[in-house]
């Protein structure tokens, strides 16, 4: 939409870089000859800290360059140092773990003993605030995109900037008519939701909260860079697994700038398992895992398993499903894919939950696995008294459309098919002759258990018109702001638009870290709720004595615009 012209790292500088003299941090103009080192020195700070309140910058900027600097002017309340205690900083110990152990806040460790920076030496004196009651603070209005004018701002170029006609600024910000005045604080865009994009925000725990724990992080990816390719023999295998290495790597990296210029300190190392059991082994004797807190990948579940079982301390996140999951059980290992049988249990909770005296025609094929899944749904019915159930299988290797004419209820006009096969000849034959009933005397919806490569060639307005309802673990509007800002980033800095590995690499760092960053550990990250990215769902729960489960489905439903929408 029209104002959303942002992404992460701009609507965190928004909102820091506000003005006056109220706030913690102010814009500032570099001058001729300065430098990232002289600025921070002339302000008591270390060049580190300043560099990150402005990821990016050089350390030489350019003359006139704006940057964020501490605002020395700026004070808050004085607050009583009576009830305060006097801490020995020991080796190892950081600003983060003083404050959890006092139970208060980084910032007020900081302002009562004048920290500018995070580092703390070892044997240093600090004193450390008593624990005082929270108190509600103002609330920051993030669905605006402010600016803070500096001497060079001019309508013109700020309506350049934000690609915004100067009548659209002016309409934002109406004291924008007697002139633009130096430290202005104006609004420059709008991030605005439409009805079905508007998420119940109390269920995504950690929207916008970056914290200051660092947080070190291991990326195990089979890059294989010891191995020469020769793609005229192995384009059809290797190639495509270096694709989606590379994709999820690029997608990763740009969940780890992100959080990085919201000022999350995170340490990333990148380690080649080359594909190897063998090679996993050596690295899981010989890699020096100290204060590492999280493991992502490696990319296939064997892989994982076995560094899993190695350092059986760390989370090991597997990204990528795998047929065998459900049969492995780590204390450490984190699954990032739900099993087939969730999701098909997902279906039948919403079926059972729904029924109002529906006709239920379950349709199949003559293969064993058909064969059960129609065996145990027709169970699960008869189990809750739904027993008005008819089953369809092809004759002579199809449906004839007569068969569905013959069984359709076009009295109480309400059937409920179920497309329980895998076969692209049934699923067609199904879609087609459903698809082109007439709405009179017919209500028809169309389930299944997946919309998977035996749907290819099938009419999606057909789908829409049957309201095809399926379960998935991706959802491509399941956060449509974070993912037009994503594909954004993703664009900008790659130029090419991001594969779905791209989008699963973004997805799983940037959940990944935000859970350690407000929890002690990945397991208790995990306990704090629901979260959705630019396709995903994360939603955990834990194993007695075993691995942290994903249980993020959707369950999705074509409509009449040919567009899905989520139902759960």
């Amino acid at each position: 939409m029209k104002f959303l012209k942002v992404f992460f790292l701009l609507l965190f500088v928004s909102v820091l870089t506000a003005c006056g003299q109220q706030k913690k941090y102010i814009s500032y103009t570099v001058k001729s000859g300065e430098t990232i080192k002289s600025i921070a020195k002339d302000r008591g700070l270390k060049s580190k800290d300043l560099t990150n309140l402005n990821p990016g910058i050089s350390k030489t900027p350019e003359p006139n360059t704006v940057i964020v600097i501490p605002n020395t002017a700026y004070s808050e309340s004085s607050k009583s140092t009576s009830n305060t205690i006097f801490h020995t900083v020991s080796k190892k110990e950081t600003l983060y773990s003083i404050s959890k152990k006092y139970e208060v806040s980084i910032d007020a460790i900081k302002e009562i003993n004048n920290l500018q920076g995070d580092s703390l030496s070892e044997g240093r004196i600090i004193q450390v605030p008593a624990k005082q009651e929270e108190v509600e603070e103002d609330e920051v209005d993030l669905s605006v995109i402010t600016h803070c004018v500096i001497k060079e701002d001019t309508l013109y170029n700020l309506s350049k900037k934000y690609e915004l006609t100067e009548d659209e600024l002016l309409l934002m910000n109406p004291e924008l008519k007697d002139g633009l005045k130096l430290g202005m604080e104006i609004i420059v865009g709008r991030i605005e939701l439409e009805e079905e994009e508007r998420v119940d925000t109390s269920s995504l725990v950690f929207s916008d909260t970056i914290t200051s724990k660092p947080l070190k992080i291991v990326m195990m990816l089979p890059y294989k860079l010891h191995v020469k390719h020769n793609y005229d023999h192995e384009f059809k295998s290797e190639f495509s697994l270096l694709n989606i290495v590379t994709d999820f790597h690029a997608g990763a990296m740009i969940a780890v700038d992100s959080l990085k210029r919201q000022g999350m300190h995170i340490e990333l190392t990148i380690v080649d398992t080359e594909n190897s059991l063998s090679k996993i082994t050596s690295l899981s004797e010989s890699y020096d895992f100290e204060g590492v807190d999280a493991i992502i990948g490696p990319l296939f579940l064997k892989n994982a398993k076995q560094i899993s079982e190695k350092v059986d301390s760390i989370p090991v996140i597997a990204p990528i499903f795998s047929k065998t999951q459900t049969e492995v059980s780590i204390d450490n290992l984190v699954k990032v894919a739900p099993n087939k049988k969730l999701m098909e249990e997902y279906l039948i909770q919403h079926l059972i939950e729904g029924y109002s005296s529906e006709k239920i025609i379950l349709v199949g094929d003559t293969s064993a696995d058909s064969e059960n899944r129609i065996a145990v749904l027709k169970n699960r019915f008869e189990e809750n008294e739904i027993n008005d159930i008819t089953i369809i299988k092809p004759e002579h290797g199809f449906i004839a459309k007569e068969r569905f004419v013959k069984v359709i209820d076009t009295v109480q006009k309400r059937n409920w098919v179920v497309l329980l096969t895998n076969d692209n000849i049934v699923t067609t034959d199904v879609v087609n002759n459903l698809g082109v009933m007439p709405y009179e005397k017919r209500d028809i919806q169309l389930f299944g258990f997946n919309k998977g490569a035996n749907f290819n060639g099938v009419s999606n307005n057909r789908l829409a018109r049957l309201k095809y309802t399926f379960p998935d673990e991706k959802f491509e509007g399941a956060s449509s702001v974070v993912a037009k800002s994503f594909f954004k980033m993703y664009k900008r800095k790659y130029y090419v638009n991001p594969s779905d590995f791209a989008v699963r690499g973004f997805d799983v760092m940037y959940d990944a870290l935000m859970r350690l960053s407000n929890a002690s550990d990945f397991d208790e990250g995990a306990r704090q709720g629901v979260s959705e990215h630019v396709y995903t769902k994360f939603d955990y729960s834990k194993r007695l004595l075993g691995s942290v489960e994903y249980e993020g489905v959707f369950l999705l439903q074509y409509q009449k615009n040919l567009e899905l929408l989520s139902l759960k």
